[in-house]
């Protein structure tokens, strides 16, 4: 037998047999299609569908007809959101114009799907006067407002 330091084709092979098993099963409805396209567009599809739900966020896809490359984005505001605290949040309000103003945030973690929102509050003077919930994808957090003077 061959040494077990000698990496060859087979091996080479094999494991990327393995490493591609679970996308070919979850892709295996669509196997039986005629065209290599087809079961490729699928393992892709899956792949992009496995990375959405682990992390929340969609993948984006930058194909090429030589081969596939998914990568997922941070979300834009997760450098600067570490724990709840007063921060200083910009946003667009429905007719477009822009919004910009220091809210307690706390991140919330949605029960049913995967993702997050942030419980907001502005407050004045000590007191909280409304609480509203904010999509991460709608916002940007420009920076910690540690001492912000109306808290």
């Amino acid at each position: 037998g061959e040494p077990m330091t000698q990496i060859n084709r087979r091996t080479i092979l094999g494991a990327m047999a393995s490493a591609a098993a679970p996308v070919k099963i979850a892709a295996a409805e669509v196997a039986t299609s005629s065209t290599l396209d087809d079961r490729l567009a699928a393992a892709k599809g899956e792949i992009i569908a496995c990375l959405t739900e682990r992390y929340g966020v969609a993948p984006e896809d930058v194909g090429s007809e030589r081969g596939v490359f998914v990568f997922v984005p941070y979300p834009p505001e997760s450098v600067e959101y570490d724990r709840p605290g007063f921060y200083k949040v910009e946003g667009k309000r429905p007719d477009g114009s822009a919004w910009c103003t220091t809210l307690w945030l706390e991140r919330v973690d949605y029960k049913t799907v995967p993702g997050f929102y942030y419980r907001a509050e502005s407050r004045w003077k000590g007191r909280v006067e409304r609480t509203i919930r904010l999509k991460p994808d709608k916002i940007r957090i420009i920076r910690r407002h540690d001492d912000y003077p109306n808290a």
